[in-house]
């Protein structure tokens, strides 16, 4: 990527992991040590050059610093995983997400057209197989085989086949009682309608099930929805009411990372997007390739595996954080 004839800025946010009472406490802090990043970051950017444009306080425990940046344009991803940056993190507890834009309106407004966003314990606050699976008494088992695929320890398709055979029998309208207690995450709503109100094309692409994705779809006023299909069996003499078969229909495609990654680069293509404006979280190991593939892709509150190896990642307690990272306002100058 050239910086020639372009306007390349390196948009810093900072999460404070423990968010000060007051917006003062956390502006001084951020004042008082962004003299040591600004150093830091020119001694990671070089030959590079960076000059800071602008530093603002975006809301308690929120800062965010703009640099102009020349070629050789930096990766954002190498720089958050570099040992220096990490340990000022560790000093300043802190969270740093590190976004390069090329050719955006302003200096805060980051350029995003499509949102691609996972569904299970990222919009919504469970993992649904285990919500199956605690209808039939059957959680723990099937809990472990979610932990060890999200984590990245055995392949997710082969995990879903594995947790699905245990669900065989479970009543097939169970889901008009996990759309009842199923519960959207916190800052979901805000961060949906704050990104719909820009014209940002918005999908939950998932590797659970579909009645909940469409049922997402639906609560949020979202524009597409993806998931998987299950088979559902007629009564029989063990299960004497239509139930799962505990298979995957052979009709759809299985949401698998690969899959996942094509949802995105295949909308993206439909409408005429650059993947350079296109925003993704997720916090799964099957997010991985879609999060990698995004011109800002943000693991949160993800498994240890994805924190290692995503783009970014932010640990917070609410989805409306990331609004930050795509508009600033509300925010001052400081």
């Amino acid at each position: 990527m050239s910086a020639n004839g372009c306007n390349a800025r390196l948009i810093v946010t900072f999460f404070a992991k423990s968010r000060p009472s007051s917006q003062d406490d956390f502006r001084s802090q951020s004042l008082a040590c962004g003299p040591t990043f600004s150093q830091l970051l020119a001694s990671q950017l070089a030959p590079a050059k960076s000059t800071l444009q602008s530093s603002r306080t975006l809301a308690p425990g929120i800062f965010q610093s703009v640099y102009t940046v020349t070629d050789p344009l930096p990766e954002p991803q190498k720089l958050r995983h570099h040992t220096s940056i990490t340990a000022f993190e560790a000093l300043h507890a802190v969270e740093i997400i590190w976004d390069l834009v090329v050719n955006g309106i302003s200096d805060h407004l980051r350029p995003v057209r499509l949102a691609v966003f996972d569904m299970d314990s990222t919009l919504i606050n469970e993992e649904v197989i285990d919500e199956l699976a605690r209808s039939i008494g059957i959680t723990s088992a099937v809990s472990a085989i979610t932990s060890r695929a999200m984590n990245g320890e055995i392949e997710f398709e082969q995990s879903l086949r594995e947790r699905l055979a245990l669900l065989r029998g479970v009543k097939a309208d169970v889901w008009d009682e996990l759309k009842k207690t199923v519960t959207i995450a916190a800052g979901a709503e805000d961060l949906v309608d704050y990104i719909r109100q820009r014209g940002v094309l918005t999908v939950v692409v998932s590797g659970g099930f579909a009645p909940m994705a469409l049922w997402l779809k639906e609560q949020l006023g979202l524009d597409y929805a993806f998931a998987n299909h299950l088979v559902v069996s007629p009564s029989n003499a063990t299960f004497p009411y239509p139930h799962l078969s505990g298979e995957l229909s052979p009709e759809h495609p299985i949401v698998v990372p690969e899959y996942k990654q094509h949802v995105l680069e295949s909308l993206a293509q439909e409408h005429s997007i650059p993947l350079s404006e296109t925003f993704v979280v997720g916090d799964g190991s099957n997010d991985l390739l879609m999060l990698g593939a995004a011109g800002l892709g943000v693991a949160w509150r993800a498994k240890p595996k994805v924190q290692r190896e995503a783009p970014q990642r932010l640990n917070g307690t609410t989805l409306s954080d990331l609004i930050f990272l795509l508009s600033g306002q509300e925010s001052r100058e400081v």
